[in-house]
C-alpha cells in the first residue's frame, strides 16, 4: 500500500517540480504569451509564497501540489520587476493580461483552491482527496466558511471528486471571453459551506 504523506508548504527543492506540474495540468489556462512550463518557472521560481500551498509525497517522491488564497496569502506572486525583465515586452503584456483575467478577488470568509495537480503517475491513490481535506481541515482552523474553486467542463473527472467531497455548483461562465482565456466551452465555480470547528467529513 502506497504511503500518501500531505504537509504545509512545498520544499523549495520541489518548487519547480510544482509549478511545472501546475502548468502541465492547467495547460489552457497559460494560453497567453506562456510558451511551456519552463515559463512559468522562470517568472515564479524565486518568487511563490512556499507557504500557500500543500503538497503531497507518495512513498517520498514529490506527488501532488494544491495552492490556495486566503486573505494575504497567496501562493503566485507576480512582481512585475521580473516579469518585464525576463521576457520580452510583447510577451510580458501578453502574460501579464493572462494573469489578470485568471485573477480573482477573495473573500474574508472564504479560502480558495487555486490549483490541485496530481502528477499523473500517483493518480488513483487519494492523493487528490487528502490535498483537499488537509485544505479544509486549514480553512476550519482559519474559521474559513466557505471554500470555492474553478473548475473547466471538461474535466468531468474533477468535478465528480469535488462532488463526491461536498462541493456544488454555483456559477458557470462560458461565451466567447470565456473560451479565449480558459481554451474551454465552460467554467464552473464550485463552493463548500464549511462548519467552523468541525473537522471536513470524510466520504465513505
Amino acid at each position: 500500500m502506497s504511503d500518501v504523506r500531505i504537509r504545509e508548504g512545498v520544499p523549495q527543492d520541489y518548487v519547480n517540480d510544482a509549478l511545472r506540474l501546475s502548468f502541465d495540468a492547467f495547460a489552457k489556462k497559460f494560453r497567453l504569451g506562456f510558451r511551456d512550463a519552463d515559463d512559468l518557472i522562470r517568472l515564479f521560481g524565486d518568487s511563490v509564497d512556499t507557504t500557500s500551498c500543500l503538497s503531497a509525497t507518495v512513498d517520498g517522491r514529490f506527488a501532488g501540489i494544491l495552492t490556495f488564497q486566503s486573505g494575504s496569502r497567496e501562493f503566485y506572486r507576480l512582481s512585475l520587476v521580473a516579469l518585464f525583465s525576463r521576457f520580452t515586452p510583447v510577451r510580458a503584456l501578453r502574460m501579464l493580461g493572462n494573469l489578470l483575467l485568471l485573477s480573482e478577488g477573495v473573500r474574508p470568509d472564504e479560502f480558495i483552491v487555486e490549483t490541485l495537480a496530481v502528477d499523473p503517475q500517483f493518480r488513483g491513490l487519494g492523493v487528490g482527496t487528502a490535498l483537499l481535506h488537509e485544505a479544509e481541515a486549514q480553512a476550519q482552523a482559519l474559521d474559513k466558511r466557505i471554500m470555492s474553486l474553478g473548475v473547466i467542463t471538461e474535466n468531468e473527472g474533477a468535478i465528480r471528486l469535488y462532488q463526491r467531497l461536498g462541493y456544488t455548483t454555483t456559477r458557470t461562465w462560458d461565451g466567447y471571453l470565456v473560451r479565449f482565456v480558459s481554451g474551454s466551452a465552460a467554467v464552473h465555480r464550485m463552493e463548500k459551506p464549511l462548519a467552523v470547528g468541525e473537522p471536513p467529513a470524510t466520504p465513505a
